[in-house]
């Protein structure tokens, strides 16, 4: 009798779907509800009743992260016949720092023989300067002990010789110059850029030439802020104001990128502004004011900043031009049921997986299995509705659905059968996070169909 008043009870939650009966909020209102009118006799029926039809009827949907890669198109496509590529790195500021090394080298070269010359005349000086010290004590000896003690003693004069010795010869001080740091730019060309698509060869070639403008920086400088602080102590609490110091200073590695094909004609002449702006480096705060060794700092900071820029530019080339290997990070879904009620489900959810993991490297049957993949999750698509909650194929299946078809269909190049899917989704109320998921999407083919009118 209890567990049949209960079961009456529950009608209502077993006309929902199974993953919302299942909730902590449903299961634990329902329970409030009982005790709050003292049903005590109900309450042990009701835990055993949810365990039996969580047995029954549990589903839920389930999504795993896939990663997978998948050539990006240009943006601004090269002409089919060019299948090569050449890239060099020049200094702009390489004949500024020649100008200061040859000032610098003809400052020393006047400083070294200076002193050659210094070294070569200083025995002489010291002999003359000996001779003359001789002569002087001649001369002071003399005189009679009353003329040294007047000299001394009432005109206070000390007129005794002392010995002149010339300096020793010491070079005199150049500044070295302060030099931008020049690299091994072959080295760097083979290292960072690779143009996708395409073969490092100098036939019918087109010309990358990436032009840098020198590191620059400020000097780092020591800052400090004050803080309002509380301290807790034998039960008291007690304010203060804290001194917090930091280091700080700011950096850039300027660069620009020219394009041009085998005849000269330019194609690309940029100077990304993210490679111009400043940015600032600012150390972890402290009580204690830091000590650092500035130039190791800021020298620290070029090699990073270098790395970071000619990555960017590899990227923006290979964006504009190359037919990049683009790593995309995604989810897919599939229904977890006690059952095989989703098994179709669960199936396509594995060869989709597997296809995607393969997409380039064994691209035929990959995209065999994906299309598997497609045919089935149409099929489901099609047993949809939306307002009823015990359907198979309910409001929260078709929207995981038709997130798996838009990512199947961008890794087969498909928008327009992606544009199906969108039209549905704008015909169903979604979540918020449904919403973005659903807004990065339409970026994702936004772009890629942008890409694909470009490439013709």
């Amino acid at each position: 009798m209890i567990f049949n008043d209960v079961k009456k009870t529950f009608l209502g939650i077993l006309n929902c779907r199974t993953a919302d009966i299942l909730t902590k909020g449903n299961l634990f209102l329902y329970i409030r509800v009982l005790k709050k009118i003292n049903m005590k006799k109900y309450f042990s029926a009701l835990i055993l009743f949810v365990s039996i039809i969580s047995g029954l009827c549990a589903q839920s949907i389930k999504d795993e992260t896939i990663v997978y890669n998948y050539i990006k198109l240009p943006s601004n496509p090269l002409d089919r016949n060019i299948k090569n590529y050449q890239a060099s790195i020049v200094a702009n500021y390489a004949n500024d720092n020649a100008e200061k090394k040859t000032q610098y080298d003809a400052e020393y070269k006047i400083a070294l023989a200076d002193f050659e010359k210094d070294k070569k005349e200083y025995p002489a000086k010291v002999k003359a300067a000996e001779d003359s010290y001789v002569k002087e004590m001649e001369e002071w000896n003399k005189k009679s002990l009353g003329e040294k003690l007047i000299e001394k003693q009432v005109l206070n004069q000390n007129n005794k010789p002392v010995k002149q010795l010339p300096p020793v010869p010491s070079m005199r001080y150049v500044a070295e110059p302060d030099l931008k740091t020049t690299y091994d730019f072959p080295a760097l060309c083979n290292t960072y850029f690779n143009l996708e698509g395409f073969n490092n060869s100098p036939d019918n070639a087109i010309n990358i030439v990436i032009t840098f403008y020198g590191y620059d920086y400020t000097q780092p400088h020591q800052l400090s802020n004050t803080k309002d602080m509380t301290r807790y102590a034998n039960g008291q609490t007690t304010n203060y104001k804290a001194t917090y110091y930091y280091t700080e200073f700011t950096y850039r590695h300027a660069m620009s990128v020219k394009v041009s094909d085998a005849s000269g004609h330019e194609i690309l002449n940029v100077t990304p502004q993210e490679l111009n702006n400043y940015k600032t480096y600012k150390s972890t705060e402290s009580e204690i004011p830091p000590q650092i060794n500035s130039q190791q700092l800021v020298k620290s900071f070029e090699e990073k900043i270098l790395q970071e820029n000619l990555k960017f530019i590899n990227n923006l080339l290979n964006d504009q031009f190359g037919y990049k290997r683009t790593e995309r990070k995604t989810e897919l879904y599939y229904v977890k049921s006690k059952g095989d009620e989703y098994k179709d489900l669960l199936v396509a959810f594995n060869e989709a997986s597997s296809g995607l993991k393969t997409l380039i490297d064994d691209a035929q049957p990959a995209r065999t299995k994906i299309t598997s993949a497609l045919q089935a999750w149409n099929a489901a698509l099609q047993q949809s509705d939306v307002k009823d909650k015990k359907a198979r194929i309910d409001k929260d299946v078709t929207i995981a659905l038709c997130f798996n078809l838009l990512e199947a269909f961008f890794a087969m190049g498909n928008a327009e059968n992606a544009d199906k899917i969108f039209t549905m989704l704008n015909g169903i109320e979604i979540s918020n996070s449904d919403r973005k998921i659903k807004e990065s999407y339409e970026a994702l083919f936004n772009d890629f169909k942008k890409r694909v009118k470009s490439n013709n």
